[in-house]
Parts: C-alpha cells; structure tokens; sequence
C-alpha cells in the first residue's frame, strides 16, 4: 500500500534524538510499515511556524527548521534502512520506501527558487498551507470570508513552479478559494494527501462533494483521513479520549466512493500527528480497514486501487 501522509519526522525531530524511525514507540517505524506491506510511506516536513516553533529553535527561520527536518529524514531513513523512493519503480521491490513530502508552504519564505532545492531533496508532493495564513495561500478556516480567498500571486506560482518540475500539489489544509485556484492552475493532477467528506464530516478540514468530483475530474486523489476530527462530530472533553473507529472510517470512504469514483479513493492517515483512541493505531493495522471495507462488499479491484494503484498513477503523472 502507499499512505500519502504521516508526521513521523516531525516527531523524531521533536524529540531531540530520543525516538528513530527504525524503532520506536509511535504509529511508524520500519517494522510496522513491513508487517502492514506498506511499500511507500510519505513522509511529511512539517515545518512549524508561529507558536508551534520549540522554544529553542526560534532563532531559526522555517527554511532553517525544513532544512533541519530534512536531514532528519536522510538521517533516519538512512539508519532504518527505508530507501528513498525517486522513481515509482522503486516501489516493485519487496521493502517499505519513504516518499518525501511538505507540510506548509510557508517553508519557503515566499522564494518560488527554492522549490527548485526541495526537488533536488526529492520532494514529490509539496503542501502549500498548514493552518496559518503564509505568502502563497490562506489556510481552511471556520471564517467564510479567510475560506473563500483564493491563492496569492506567489501561490499561483508555486503552483505553476511546481507543475514545470514535476511535484505534486496538496490541497489538506487549504481554503475552498485556494483548492478552485489550484484546480484552475496546476497542469498535473493534485491530492489532498489527508482529507475526509465533509458531507459526512462537517469540519473545513475536510471536502464537499463538489470538491471530491472536482478533484477525481482532474485526475487526483483524497487521502483517508484516521484523526477523529474529522471522521465524526463527537466530542470528547481531551483530545487523547477521542475515539476514531474503524465504522466512520468506512462511512467516509463509501460516501467518497459513491460521490467521485473509485479512482479519487486513497490513504493517508496523519499517523504520528493525531491523537486519540485508534482503532487503527499504526501502520501494521490497516488490514482491519481492509477487511470492514471487503464485508460491506467492496470489490478487491476497488481495494487495490485505494490502496496503492490510485496514488501509484498521480506520482507516476509527475515524474519529468
């Protein structure tokens, strides 16, 4: 299978050289993404800003803190033995591969040049918002005014920068306005990496129907989402105590079946950026969203093509 997003850098980074990605005590390392026959696991450079920077990193810029986070990711994929994946080839062997990604567009500072470096890093999919405002786009808001502002210029061109070398756009993340824009502009299909129905779902996080059609006619995919946020509307009184269960999960990607298609249907879990009580708390225990799906009649090909064969075609699309 191929999951199209995890935090797990980001961890290992936060720790400060406790926890690595060949062992550890998350939802990935490399013995699960091998017992769960997870052959490409993106990983995401989620480059914090504002707030969310350590305290004793905020004296680095949030190129400085990707640059920081990027040579995490070859430290430890190096050490874990987990190659890079360059080309979707590379995923025919019978070993897990990392696929790098970007979490926040806000990493480059508004300088479209340096997604020149993030392609020379091997960055196959590039995130433009986080949750905060940056120089490229708006992020999903609970305001309808910030949810309906499209891209800025310097996001247009990102997006068009990132279309000429060949890297993926994720929507997660971005306002309504901004998802249009990227639909207008991107020449190759974009993903939202880890997004769930928002007909089923209320939350801005997640995407209309017209939205989930839009992204199927342009080629792409949505991600499965396994935070409890965004798989149902409960609340619990702690994030840890919120529950994310196998049944909503199956609820979204029917509704997103039965909305768009077979072909937009993907995985991308945040494992390693949510909280709660999982049902499905790692890599190694996806097979159970596998056989619910199976038992409410999904069809083996359909299976397949969520499970790897969708997000198989949209990086093969990229490769220049």
């Amino acid at each position: 299978m191929i999951d199209l997003h995890c935090d797990t850098i980001w961890k290992i980074w936060q720790s400060d050289g406790k926890e690595h990605l060949r062992k550890n005590n998350f939802s990935v390392d490399y013995a699960k993404l091998a017992d769960g026959n997870v052959r490409g696991q993106c990983f995401a450079l989620f480059t914090p800003m504002h707030d969310l920077v350590p305290e004793n990193k905020r004296n680095l810029s949030p190129w400085e803190i990707a640059s920081e986070l990027y040579a995490v990711f070859q430290r430890e994929i190096e050490d874990a033995a987990i190659p890079q994946m360059h080309l979707v080839s590379d995923l025919d062997s019978q070993c897990p591969h990392a696929i790098l990604t970007t979490e926040e567009g806000g990493l480059l500072e508004g300088d479209i040049s340096r997604l020149s470096i993030l392609k020379d890093w091997g960055v196959k999919i590039f995130g433009l918002t986080w949750n905060w405002e940056n120089e490229l786009a708006y992020p999903n808001s609970k305001d309808p005014e910030v949810m309906s502002r499209g891209l800025k210029e310097k996001g247009i061109e990102a997006v068009e920068e990132c279309g000429r070398l060949g890297i993926i756009i994720d929507v997660s993340h971005l306002s309504d306005g901004g998802f249009y824009d990227v639909a207008k502009y991107s020449k190759l299909p974009f993903v939202a990496t880890h997004s769930n129905a928002r007909c089923v779902t209320d939350v801005t996080r997640n995407l209309s129907d017209d939205m989930l059609r839009l992204l199927a006619s342009c080629g792409g995919v949505c991600g499965l989402n396994l935070c409890p946020a965004f798989l149902h509307e409960e609340k619990a009184e702690r994030k840890e105590d919120a529950e994310s269960r196998i049944e909503d999960m199956v609820r979204h990607v029917l509704h997103v079946y039965e909305t768009a298609g077979e072909d937009v249907l993907a995985i991308g879990t945040d494992f390693d950026g949510i909280e709660g009580k999982l049902e499905i708390p790692s890599s190694d225990k996806l097979y159970l969203l596998y056989d619910a799906l199976e038992k409410k009649g999904m069809k083996p090909s359909v299976l397949d093509k969520m499970w790897y064969k969708n997000a198989e075609r949209v990086l093969l699309s990229a490769e220049v």
